[in-house]
């Protein structure tokens, strides 16, 4: 990775920092901290253990701990001693149900239960950053308020936390996060302004016909039939309904239906997800889903039921704090290391913070160099743990930057 210039990075507040230094000294402690985590995965909403461990480093550290917040989640306050602004930072804590397939010495030790997308590493930079700044207390300037949350993977974590009056009690200015991805090179970080990731809908159909003997399809309407036919056409939406400049996706990954080769059955279940970043788009899709299941099904002497569930808004980043995220990136590593992010279809629920409040969601790469590539939610997910130090400085530096902005 390349370095930036000087060993002593300046923040706009007058706060020295010098990175080298701060990481060279937690190098070990956080990368202990990141194989621990992925050793005890938890699943969302039963993330007791990190979050005793989250609440036991904070507290050791000086900050003001809260526990139980939406459920297992903790929110850590690090007051200053100068004035600013106050500023959140935002780690997930959740594993995903996948049984891991990799070799070394600190794979999961739950079985079923996988740190498969990173929030290890999420939550062991979270800790190191709090710990780095707790030890520059007296020329903090403001207040910074770290939020480790539970049940990103479900999409429920972020809301629940909200609804345990996160921003009542700590009142964030600004939210601040990252995620590792293993698309990106390691040693870089990835900064977009706008739109990141894509809003999510989970569809769910059933389609209502009338069974009989497969030998005398005539006698029956075929739910399987009428439900093959709307996920073809539903395609149609995107590819003629839908701006070519306006990403959006179609997806159904599950079709249930009988018991038995030679049955025709009642009905058929469909569920998706549906993909956008546009909100006008996205409300557009889901009722024309509902009209077109409708209507085909109808035409094929069926009927269709349709509803969404577990809805998540698109990521957009502050086009200002986006800008004082890739300059702060600059300082913490160097020009050369920082690009701009592409958007990308995944989804993430720190939309529901970025809908509260101003913010930048930005990626830290982690691509294994001399392995092939190992995607995020597979059994072989793997992350190259010098990503560990460039998001522990990106987010050090911005988080110092934004204090006083």
């Amino acid at each position: 990775m390349t370095q930036a210039n000087n060993e002593t990075s300046v923040a706009p507040t007058g706060l020295k920092l010098d990175l080298e230094r701060e990481w060279r000294e937690r190098k070990d402690d956080t990368i202990g901290l990141r194989r621990d985590f992925h050793r005890h995965p938890e699943l969302s909403f039963k993330e007791e253990r990190t979050a005793q461990i989250v609440s036991d480093r904070l507290e050791r550290a000086g900050l003001r701990v809260r526990r139980n917040v939406g459920q297992t989640g903790v929110v850590g306050v690090l007051e200053g001693m100068r004035p600013g602004r106050t500023v959140m930072w935002r780690a997930d804590m959740d594993a995903l149900p996948i049984q891991e397939n990799n070799d070394y010495d600190f794979i999961s030790e739950n079985p079923g239960v996988m740190h498969a997308c990173g929030h290890d590493a999420h939550t062991a930079i979270g800790l190191t950053v709090a710990n780095i700044l707790a030890g520059h207390r007296p020329t903090l300037p403001g207040k910074v308020v770290f939020v480790f949350q539970p049940a990103e993977e479900i999409g429920a974590g972020a809301l629940a936390m909200l609804n345990d009056g996160l921003m009542e009690q700590e009142k964030p200015e600004v939210a601040l996060g990252l995620h590792v991805g293993s698309l990106y090179k390691t040693g870089q970080a990835q900064v977009l302004g706008g739109p990141l990731m894509a809003a999510v809908d989970t569809l769910e159909m059933v389609i209502r016909g009338k069974g009989g003997h497969a030998a005398y399809p005539h006698l029956t309407v075929d739910p399987i039939v009428v439900a093959c036919q709307i996920v073809i056409a539903l395609q149609t939406l995107v590819s003629r309904e839908t701006a070519p400049t306006s990403p959006a996706v179609i997806t159904f990954g599950t079709l249930q239906a009988g018991t038995k080769d030679n049955i025709i059955p009642d009905e058929a279940h469909l569920t998706g997800t549906l993909r956008t970043f546009d909100p006008e788009l996205r409300q557009y899709l889901i009722r024309r889903i509902g009209e077109m299941a409708g209507g085909i099904a109808t035409a094929m002497q069926a009927s269709a039921t349709f509803r969404t569930s577990g809805g998540c808004p698109a990521v957009i980043n502050d086009m200002q704090m986006a800008e004082r995220v890739r300059q702060s990136a600059i300082r913490a590593i160097g020009a050369a290391n920082v690009v701009e992010a592409v958007p990308r279809m995944g989804s993430e629920d720190m939309s529901f913070f970025l809908e509260k409040m101003p913010g930048c969601f930005f990626n830290v790469g982690i691509a294994q160099p001399d392995k092939p590539l190992t995607p995020h939610h597979t059994p072989l997910f793997d992350m190259n743990e010098a990503g560990l130090e460039v998001g522990t400085k990106v987010a050090t530096q911005a988080i110092v930057d934004m204090l006083e902005q």
